[in-house]
């Protein structure tokens, strides 16, 4: 909610602006004069009055397109509060950064959307961002977040370095991305904001875990373990061997394959259910994979087994609103998806987490008495 009151809070000012530009030009200059922030000319509130205000149709165009493309996400890792908090410092901060090396007076929320694109690069950078590009060709293209964000820091610290006059506050834009990137890890770090499978923290972590796993498959391949091992059974050394080959896969980010194989081994082995359970973050891989190839069926298995397996697993709650949308929509199961919904709902006490419940056991129920 916070972001599209934003969203109307700038475009209402600026509207405002326009008309006292034909109204009452003194107003109109007077509020540009107080309102933006400056060296020479400094308030307390201009820090914030400042980000509130635009030069021109593009200027305050791009800071929306840009605040609408990348704040719903960031707010809904802060919270509502917290990411009021977070915009209205963020531009504080890019406003105070720009006059402490720069005299010129500046205004506009660029800086505060730097501050969100930052904290998004930390908490999202492997987001793809659907981007329409004009650049020797015409065309949409997916861009990975740390890619297009870390362009545009770029671009502003070669502005800065190379043309610091070109009237563009270009140490506000690197105050507001340095803002965002900091708070972001600081809250990661300190653990206030909790971690979540695709922040940077999380990716990294599990880069580390994949060549771990790698250099202990070799290490293991090179001993003979599968063939030398006396203590394991047959079908248990196969299945080790092949849980061993499908780790390899998901390290590699060969997931169509390591699905495949997962898919093999679970089918030829179906009364060693625990025992085809990948690792959390493989298994978990697996699934959603198997999710977004459409294979539902396949994924809904692949989840349910991550759940049983891993009880107190961090993404448990989403997982098990996802496990009972596939099986609501996907299965024709709505009776079990409710029960799925209401057993999870009497566990949590988590108010946005029973919004989101509520809302999808209406959903389910709507479907179940068409």
């Amino acid at each position: 909610m916070v972001t599209p009151v934003l969203i109307g809070i700038n475009m209402g000012v600026f509207i405002l602006m326009a008309i006292l530009a034909n109204t009452d030009p003194d107003l109109e200059s007077r509020i540009w004069y107080f309102g933006a922030i400056s060296r020479s000319n400094f308030h307390l509130y201009q820090p914030i009055t400042s980000a509130f205000i635009h030069d021109g149709y593009m200027h305050i165009f791009g800071n929306m397109l840009f605040l609408l493309a990348f704040g719903p996400s960031v707010e809904d890792r802060f919270g509502r509060f917290g990411f009021i908090l977070f915009y209205l410092a963020g531009g504080a901060a890019s406003g105070l950064a720009h006059i402490a090396l720069d005299m010129h007076p500046a205004v506009g929320a660029s800086g505060a959307i730097a501050a969100v694109s930052g904290a998004f690069l930390v908490l999202f950078p492997s987001t793809r961002i659907k981007c329409f590009v004009i650049f020797f060709f015409i065309g949409i293209f997916m861009i990975p977040a740390w890619w297009l964000i870390g362009l545009f820091i770029v671009l502003d610290l070669g502005a800065q370095l190379f043309t610091p006059g070109n009237g563009i506050a270009n140490l506000a834009h690197l105050g507001g991305y340095g803002f965002g990137i900091v708070v972001s890890f600081t809250l990661l770090i300190t653990k206030l904001l909790p971690k979540e499978q695709y922040d940077m923290f999380s990716i990294a972590k599990q880069k580390k875990r994949r060549a771990d796993f790698r250099v202990a498959h070799e290490m293991h391949k090179l001993a003979g373990v599968y063939q030398a091992d006396q203590k394991l059974d047959p079908v248990s050394a196969e299945i080790a061997e092949r849980r061993a080959k499908i780790g390899v896969r998901v390290s590699n980010n060969d997931l169509d394959n390591a699905a495949g194989q997962y898919l093999d081994m679970v089918a030829k082995f179906p009364d060693r259910a625990k025992a085809l359970t990948m690792h959390r973050d493989a298994q978990y891989q697996i699934a959603n994979h198997l999710y977004q190839s459409d294979q539902r069926q396949d994924a809904a298995d692949a989840f349910a087994r991550l759940l049983d397996a891993y009880p107190n697993d961090s993404e448990r709650n989403i997982i098990t609103i996802l496990l009972a949308r596939i099986q609501a929509h996907d299965l024709d199961d709505p009776i079990g998806a409710i029960e799925l919904l209401e057993e999870l709902a009497s566990k949590i006490t988590d108010s946005e987490t029973k919004a989101l419940i509520e809302n999808e056991l209406a959903a389910i129920r709507s479907l179940k008495s068409d």
